[in-house]
């Protein structure tokens, strides 16, 4: 396995970049050294590895800020998070995780899969799994908070795990977007709060994406690629106080009955999901220390917001305080 000993700090777009590794102790101490920095840095669990050499196995572990992204690997080895371990080391956390190199087994709710390189699967930490990795295997973990993935998909159960497959359309969607978020996480030379946020908000746009092919009936490769291109129109331009269906339909050389038709069956209509997205942005803003200097007023037309009331009133609608208060 080509990974470096030791714990280093490691350049990242984000706070946190940091490595472990096993191979900076004995064989025999490597399996409890790794369930301890685990339970510390991503999830409680039970370790087992049959070889003589003991594990080996790294993680490079990146804080988004509300979100983290792990990057983990490691020989033959297999892991369990037992009931028991659910009630000693509580985590409450949604797992979108891509498999970078190798095979996993994943059993789960009476449930085996198994996930090969470019797959995704997503389940969540409340409920007892076993994975099994029977040679070298790598993944990249987004870890994101319950809360916040309830408050989101609160009618998405996620009992059973979910998966992508990396080579089937349009789910091969997933990979490859999951795929560009963590080489900008780890190549970006650029840091603060507002990159960790604008990576954050890319998973996001994934997480929708998967939702509306989980939730949202059959759909062809070709209507799955017209929604995410209506996503990515409105993100660049949500602050733009004309964005409206109309001027979204123009440019994508459709329908506004198409356009409309795109979003049935999402969780939130188009224009619903336009605002949603325009205050999840001003809810940003308003929570970073560096846009303190930004008033109420700058931040609701930088959102596309054309009214102070408005925006006040939606915005207290949908988190239960109102702009000054959240900041």
């Amino acid at each position: 396995m080509n990974i470096r000993p030791g714990v280093v700090a490691l350049p990242s777009a984000v706070s946190g970049g940091v490595t472990f590794d096993t191979r900076v102790v004995a064989p025999h101490e490597r399996i409890d050294l790794w369930e301890e920095h685990c339970a510390e840095q991503v999830v409680g669990l039970r370790c087992s590895c049959l070889s003589e050499q003991g594990l080996n196995a790294r993680y490079h572990y990146f804080d988004l800020g509300r979100m983290k992204m792990i990057d983990i690997a490691g020989d033959e080895h297999f892991i369990e998070r037992t009931p028991s371990l659910l009630r000693r080391r509580e985590k409450d956390s949604a797992f979108l995780t891509v498999i970078l190199d190798g095979k996993v087994f994943v059993n789960r709710a009476g449930r085996c899969l198994v996930a090969e390189a470019g797959d995704v699967v997503l389940y969540d930490t409340n409920q007892a799994y076993m994975h099994g990795f029977p040679a070298f295997a790598r993944q990249a973990i987004f870890e994101i908070p319950g809360e916040d993935f309830r408050d989101r998909f609160g009618d998405w159960s996620l009992r059973d795990v979910v998966h992508f497959g990396g080579s089937t359309n349009p789910a091969r969607m997933i990979p490859l977007a999951l795929h560009d978020v963590m080489r900008e996480v780890q190549s970006s030379s650029i840091t603060g709060e507002r990159v960790g946020a604008a990576l954050e908000k890319k998973v996001w746009d994934v997480m929708e994406t998967a939702y509306s092919l989980v939730n949202g009936g059959e759909r062809s490769t070709y209507h799955a690629q017209l929604l995410l291109r209506a996503r990515k129109y409105i993100a660049d331009r949500l602050g733009d106080p004309d964005l409206n269906p109309t001027a979204i339909a123009d440019f994508m050389g459709i329908s506004l009955r198409q356009l409309n038709r795109l979003f049935q069956g999402e969780r939130l209509s188009l224009v619903a999901h336009i605002q949603e997205k325009r205050l999840e942005g001003a809810r940003r803003d308003l929570l970073q220390s560096g846009a303190c200097k930004m008033s109420v007023s700058d931040v609701c037309y930088k959102w596309g917001f054309k009214s102070l009331a408005h925006f006040s009133h939606k915005f207290s609608e949908r988190y239960g305080v109102s702009p000054s208060r959240c900041r």
